[in-house]
Protein backbone atom coordinates (compact mmCIF):
# COMPACT_ATOMS: atom_id res chain seq x y z
CA UNK A 1 0.00 0.00 0.00
CA UNK A 2 1.09 3.58 -0.61
CA UNK A 3 2.77 5.60 2.13
CA UNK A 4 0.83 8.57 0.76
CA UNK A 5 -2.39 7.25 2.32
CA UNK A 6 -1.94 9.62 5.27
CA UNK A 7 -2.42 12.60 2.95
CA UNK A 8 -5.78 11.44 1.57
CA UNK A 9 -9.15 12.55 2.92
CA UNK A 10 -10.41 8.97 2.91
CA UNK A 11 -9.27 5.52 1.82
CA UNK A 12 -11.05 2.22 1.03
CA UNK A 13 -11.56 -0.11 3.97
CA UNK A 14 -9.17 -2.71 2.53
CA UNK A 15 -6.43 -0.06 2.28
CA UNK A 16 -7.22 1.08 5.84
CA UNK A 17 -6.75 -2.50 7.09
CA UNK A 18 -3.37 -2.70 5.34
CA UNK A 19 -2.34 0.68 6.78
CA UNK A 20 -3.23 -0.28 10.36
CA UNK A 21 -1.47 -3.63 9.89
CA UNK A 22 1.72 -1.83 8.91
CA UNK A 23 1.48 0.69 11.76
CA UNK A 24 1.00 -1.84 14.57
CA UNK A 25 3.04 -4.70 13.12
CA UNK A 26 0.29 -7.32 13.07
CA UNK A 27 -2.29 -8.38 10.53
CA UNK A 28 -5.63 -6.55 10.77
CA UNK A 29 -8.63 -7.91 8.87
CA UNK A 30 -11.52 -5.92 7.45
CA UNK A 31 -13.78 -7.74 9.92
CA UNK A 32 -11.71 -6.36 12.82
CA UNK A 33 -11.98 -2.85 11.38
CA UNK A 34 -15.73 -3.36 11.01
CA UNK A 35 -15.95 -4.36 14.67
CA UNK A 36 -14.03 -1.25 15.72
CA UNK A 37 -16.34 0.86 13.57
CA UNK A 38 -19.42 -0.76 15.14
CA UNK A 39 -18.05 0.09 18.58
CA UNK A 40 -17.50 3.75 17.73
CA UNK A 41 -13.76 3.91 17.09
CA UNK A 42 -13.96 4.62 13.35
CA UNK A 43 -16.11 6.76 11.08
CA UNK A 44 -17.20 5.12 7.83
CA UNK A 45 -18.30 7.16 4.80
CA UNK A 46 -20.78 5.81 2.25
CA UNK A 47 -22.08 7.11 -1.05
CA UNK A 48 -25.79 7.33 -1.80
CA UNK A 49 -28.28 8.86 -4.21
CA UNK A 50 -31.03 10.01 -1.92
CA UNK A 51 -33.80 12.49 -1.38
CA UNK A 52 -33.67 14.13 2.05
CA UNK A 53 -37.02 13.67 3.80
CA UNK A 54 -37.88 15.56 6.97
CA UNK A 55 -39.74 13.39 9.47
CA UNK A 56 -42.32 14.05 12.15
CA UNK A 57 -43.59 11.89 15.03
CA UNK A 58 -46.13 9.28 13.93
CA UNK A 59 -47.80 9.09 17.36
CA UNK A 60 -49.58 11.73 19.39
CA UNK A 61 -47.28 13.77 21.66
CA UNK A 62 -48.02 11.77 24.82
CA UNK A 63 -47.45 8.37 23.20
CA UNK A 64 -44.40 9.69 21.38
CA UNK A 65 -42.78 10.75 24.64
CA UNK A 66 -43.54 7.35 26.19
CA UNK A 67 -41.84 5.57 23.29
CA UNK A 68 -38.88 7.96 23.33
CA UNK A 69 -38.37 7.20 27.03
CA UNK A 70 -37.84 3.57 25.94
CA UNK A 71 -35.46 4.60 23.16
CA UNK A 72 -37.94 4.07 20.32
CA UNK A 73 -38.73 6.66 17.68
CA UNK A 74 -41.74 6.06 15.40
CA UNK A 75 -41.77 8.64 12.61
CA UNK A 76 -43.52 9.40 9.34
CA UNK A 77 -42.73 11.52 6.30
CA UNK A 78 -43.27 15.25 6.55
CA UNK A 79 -41.72 16.82 3.44
CA UNK A 80 -38.80 16.57 1.03
CA UNK A 81 -36.08 19.14 1.58
CA UNK A 82 -32.99 18.35 -0.48
CA UNK A 83 -30.68 15.83 -2.07
CA UNK A 84 -27.78 13.82 -0.63
CA UNK A 85 -24.89 11.88 -2.21
CA UNK A 86 -23.11 10.65 0.92
CA UNK A 87 -23.32 10.11 4.67
CA UNK A 88 -21.16 9.05 7.61
CA UNK A 89 -21.78 6.30 10.11
CA UNK A 90 -22.30 5.87 13.02
CA UNK A 91 -25.58 7.77 13.08
CA UNK A 92 -29.02 7.36 14.60
CA UNK A 93 -31.86 5.25 13.24
CA UNK A 94 -35.64 5.54 13.59
CA UNK A 95 -38.67 3.48 12.53
CA UNK A 96 -40.70 4.76 9.59
CA UNK A 97 -43.95 2.87 9.12
CA UNK A 98 -44.10 -0.92 9.38
CA UNK A 99 -40.78 -2.69 9.07
CA UNK A 100 -38.66 0.20 7.83
CA UNK A 101 -35.60 1.08 9.89
CA UNK A 102 -33.96 4.23 8.53
CA UNK A 103 -30.72 6.11 9.09
CA UNK A 104 -31.35 9.72 10.03
CA UNK A 105 -29.41 12.95 9.90
CA UNK A 106 -30.06 15.72 12.44
CA UNK A 107 -30.22 19.50 12.35
CA UNK A 108 -29.11 21.83 15.13
CA UNK A 109 -32.54 21.62 16.79
CA UNK A 110 -32.48 17.82 16.76
CA UNK A 111 -35.06 17.34 13.98
CA UNK A 112 -34.79 14.03 12.07
CA UNK A 113 -34.13 13.68 8.32
CA UNK A 114 -34.16 10.34 6.50
CA UNK A 115 -32.46 9.43 3.21
CA UNK A 116 -34.75 7.87 0.59
CA UNK A 117 -33.11 6.06 -2.34
CA UNK A 118 -34.05 7.91 -5.55
CA UNK A 119 -34.06 4.64 -7.53
CA UNK A 120 -35.90 2.20 -5.24
CA UNK A 121 -37.86 4.48 -2.91
CA UNK A 122 -36.43 2.58 0.07
CA UNK A 123 -34.89 4.37 3.01
CA UNK A 124 -31.22 3.86 3.66
CA UNK A 125 -30.88 1.79 6.82
CA UNK A 126 -30.15 -1.68 8.14
CA UNK A 127 -33.47 -2.97 6.77
CA UNK A 128 -32.76 -1.76 3.23
CA UNK A 129 -32.73 -4.61 0.70
CA UNK A 130 -29.26 -3.74 -0.59
CA UNK A 131 -27.62 -2.75 2.69
CA UNK A 132 -24.30 -0.92 2.57
CA UNK A 133 -21.40 -3.33 2.99
CA UNK A 134 -18.49 -2.24 5.14
CA UNK A 135 -16.18 -3.22 2.27
CA UNK A 136 -17.75 -0.35 0.29
CA UNK A 137 -17.00 2.21 3.01
CA UNK A 138 -14.19 4.74 2.99
CA UNK A 139 -12.33 5.43 6.24
CA UNK A 140 -10.37 8.44 7.44
CA UNK A 141 -6.58 7.93 7.60
CA UNK A 142 -6.12 10.22 10.61
CA UNK A 143 -8.41 7.94 12.64
CA UNK A 144 -6.33 4.93 11.60
CA UNK A 145 -3.20 6.70 12.87
CA UNK A 146 -4.99 7.55 16.13
CA UNK A 147 -5.93 3.89 16.56
CA UNK A 148 -2.36 2.80 15.88
CA UNK A 149 -0.99 5.27 18.44
CA UNK A 150 -3.33 3.90 21.11
CA UNK A 151 -2.68 0.28 20.13
CA UNK A 152 1.10 0.72 20.32
CA UNK A 153 1.16 1.77 23.98
CA UNK A 154 0.06 0.00 27.15
CA UNK A 155 -2.14 2.80 28.47
CA UNK A 156 -5.87 2.13 28.93
CA UNK A 157 -8.31 3.88 26.62
CA UNK A 158 -11.55 5.68 27.40
CA UNK A 159 -14.69 4.40 25.64
CA UNK A 160 -15.30 6.41 22.46
CA UNK A 161 -18.02 9.03 22.28
CA UNK A 162 -20.14 9.93 19.29
CA UNK A 163 -18.40 12.31 16.93
CA UNK A 164 -20.76 15.03 15.73
CA UNK A 165 -19.91 15.55 12.06
CA UNK A 166 -21.29 18.10 9.63
CA UNK A 167 -22.53 16.46 6.43
CA UNK A 168 -20.86 18.08 3.41
CA UNK A 169 -22.62 15.85 0.87
CA UNK A 170 -26.15 17.21 1.17
CA UNK A 171 -27.70 19.90 -1.02
CA UNK A 172 -30.23 21.59 1.23
CA UNK A 173 -30.95 24.91 2.91
CA UNK A 174 -30.58 23.07 6.23
CA UNK A 175 -27.23 22.20 7.80
CA UNK A 176 -27.26 18.52 8.69
CA UNK A 177 -25.15 16.34 10.97
CA UNK A 178 -24.85 12.65 11.82
CA UNK A 179 -25.86 13.43 15.43
CA UNK A 180 -27.48 16.42 17.06
CA UNK A 181 -24.81 19.06 17.83
CA UNK A 182 -24.16 19.34 21.55
CA UNK A 183 -24.99 15.74 22.31
CA UNK A 184 -22.30 14.16 24.44
CA UNK A 185 -23.22 10.55 24.97
CA UNK A 186 -21.27 7.30 24.76
CA UNK A 187 -21.66 5.17 21.70
CA UNK A 188 -24.48 2.65 22.23
CA UNK A 189 -22.93 -0.78 21.92
CA UNK A 190 -24.68 -2.80 19.21
CA UNK A 191 -25.43 -6.52 19.39
CA UNK A 192 -22.23 -8.24 18.15
CA UNK A 193 -22.60 -9.45 14.59
CA UNK A 194 -21.27 -12.87 15.64
CA UNK A 195 -24.41 -13.64 17.68
CA UNK A 196 -26.49 -16.20 15.82
CA UNK A 197 -29.74 -14.33 16.46
CA UNK A 198 -28.60 -11.46 14.25
CA UNK A 199 -30.38 -11.98 10.91
CA UNK A 200 -28.48 -12.13 7.66
CA UNK A 201 -29.47 -9.59 4.98
CA UNK A 202 -32.36 -10.93 2.86
CA UNK A 203 -30.21 -10.81 -0.27
CA UNK A 204 -27.57 -13.01 1.39
CA UNK A 205 -30.14 -15.64 2.37
CA UNK A 206 -31.61 -15.66 -1.14
CA UNK A 207 -28.15 -16.04 -2.68
CA UNK A 208 -27.31 -19.03 -0.46
CA UNK A 209 -30.67 -20.66 -1.25
CA UNK A 210 -30.08 -20.19 -4.98
CA UNK A 211 -26.58 -21.67 -4.74
CA UNK A 212 -27.87 -24.71 -2.83
CA UNK A 213 -30.59 -25.31 -5.44
CA UNK A 214 -28.09 -25.02 -8.30
CA UNK A 215 -25.62 -27.36 -6.56
CA UNK A 216 -28.27 -30.02 -5.89
CA UNK A 217 -30.15 -29.77 -9.19
CA UNK A 218 -28.23 -32.68 -10.72
CA UNK A 219 -27.10 -30.65 -13.71
CA UNK A 220 -23.45 -31.45 -14.38
CA UNK A 221 -22.15 -28.00 -15.25
CA UNK A 222 -18.83 -26.49 -14.25
CA UNK A 223 -19.14 -22.93 -13.00
CA UNK A 224 -16.90 -20.02 -12.20
CA UNK A 225 -18.07 -17.03 -10.18
CA UNK A 226 -19.31 -15.07 -13.21
CA UNK A 227 -21.31 -17.98 -14.64
CA UNK A 228 -22.85 -18.70 -11.22
CA UNK A 229 -24.01 -15.09 -10.96
CA UNK A 230 -25.43 -15.25 -14.48
CA UNK A 231 -27.33 -18.47 -13.71
CA UNK A 232 -28.75 -17.06 -10.49
CA UNK A 233 -29.94 -13.92 -12.29
CA UNK A 234 -31.42 -15.96 -15.16
CA UNK A 235 -33.19 -18.45 -12.90
CA UNK A 236 -34.33 -16.28 -10.01
CA UNK A 237 -36.03 -12.99 -10.79
CA UNK A 238 -36.20 -11.95 -7.14
CA UNK A 239 -35.93 -8.59 -5.45
CA UNK A 240 -32.53 -8.24 -3.78
CA UNK A 241 -30.65 -10.47 -6.25
CA UNK A 242 -28.90 -7.92 -8.44
CA UNK A 243 -25.57 -8.45 -10.15
CA UNK A 244 -23.81 -5.88 -7.96
CA UNK A 245 -25.26 -7.37 -4.78
CA UNK A 246 -24.21 -10.90 -5.73
CA UNK A 247 -20.71 -9.71 -6.61
CA UNK A 248 -20.45 -8.09 -3.16
CA UNK A 249 -21.68 -11.25 -1.43
CA UNK A 250 -19.21 -13.45 -3.34
CA UNK A 251 -16.35 -11.02 -2.69
CA UNK A 252 -17.13 -10.91 1.03
CA UNK A 253 -17.38 -14.72 1.22
CA UNK A 254 -14.08 -15.19 -0.64
CA UNK A 255 -12.32 -12.70 1.62
CA UNK A 256 -13.60 -14.34 4.80
CA UNK A 257 -12.60 -17.77 3.53
CA UNK A 258 -9.10 -16.48 2.77
CA UNK A 259 -8.86 -14.93 6.25
CA UNK A 260 -10.07 -18.17 7.89
CA UNK A 261 -7.50 -20.23 5.99
CA UNK A 262 -4.73 -17.79 6.88
CA UNK A 263 -5.57 -17.95 10.59
CA UNK A 264 -5.80 -21.76 10.67
CA UNK A 265 -2.92 -23.17 12.79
Amino acid sequence: MSKLSKFKNSIPSIEAAALLSRLIGERVSIEELESMHANGWLTASYICMATIVRLRPMLDPEQHEIQVSHGRYYMEEDQECGFCVGYERPLDQVDIGPGQRAYVLRDEEGQYYALRDVHTGEYYGDSKEEIPYFEDARLWPHQIYELAEQANNDLPVEPPKNRVLKNHNCVSNITLYNFKPGEDRPVIQPVPIEISLAPEPPSFVLAVAALVEIATSGKAKKHNQSSLIEEILDSYDLRGLSKSNLEKIFSQANRRLTDARASKP
